[in-house]
């Protein structure tokens, strides 16, 4: 099998402190509307990655609580890291909520297995489907590996509703996680799906 060549320092995640109260759980394609509104070279860049935004459990469904750890965290091509570098200092507000980015931090990408994506989309909506798409896309990039799918997951996009799954790539070579973290899987990347962190072990997905 053809390996696939990649450059390891082509692309970085870049991490902001964040200041906010409440968030929205589901909060992806809100979030990104507002990056964009402030970087319109965000919609056309297609290897940008907006990584969820982490936060406590309020009691409630639909919205998180947001500490001094919570951090805005951009996949991002290296050449693009002075353009993001602008988002510091700027006040979104997403869904009603404040959020206000600080300084930006360059945290690259690592040599890491297993990796986990909190939701993966690939157009099919039930789990037998969804398994068929991830031996495609692993067949795309050259990649043998165990995965398991985890907890379904629907996310609001600009045209109603995408379906996936948390998924966890195990037995994964550790010479192609670069790979698997630049390309991401399926679609919505933008809104958070699909982007890859390195995972302690297989354990139960959430």
């Amino acid at each position: 099998m053809v390996i696939l060549a990649v450059d390891e320092a082509a692309v970085t995640d870049v991490c902001f402190d964040l200041q906010g109260t409440l968030l929205p759980r589901d909060h992806g394609y809100r979030l990104f509307l507002e990056l964009a509104r402030l970087l319109p070279w965000l919609a056309d860049e297609e290897r940008v990655g907006v990584h969820p935004i982490h936060g406590a459990e309020t009691g409630r469904d639909d919205l998180l609580i947001l500490n001094r750890r919570a951090r805005l965290i951009v996949r991002i091509p290296v050449e693009r890291e002075a353009d993001l570098a602008t988002l510091s200092g700027h006040t979104i507000a997403v869904d009603g909520h404040s959020l206000t980015i600080g300084k930006g931090k360059t945290r690259p990408l690592t040599r890491h297995t297993p990796l986990y994506a909190h939701c993966v989309t690939t157009g099919s909506t039930d789990e037998e489907g969804f398994t068929r798409d991830v031996i495609g896309l692993l067949d795309e990039l050259k990649i043998t590996c165990r995965f398991i799918c985890g907890r379904h997951q629907t996310v609001a996009t600009g045209e109603g509703y995408a379906y996936g799954h948390s998924l966890m790539l195990h037995d994964l070579p550790v010479d192609q996680s670069i790979l698997v973290q630049q390309r991401g899987m399926g679609g919505n990347r933008k809104i958070g799906c699909g982007i890859f962190i390195p995972h302690k072990s297989t354990n139960a997905l959430v």
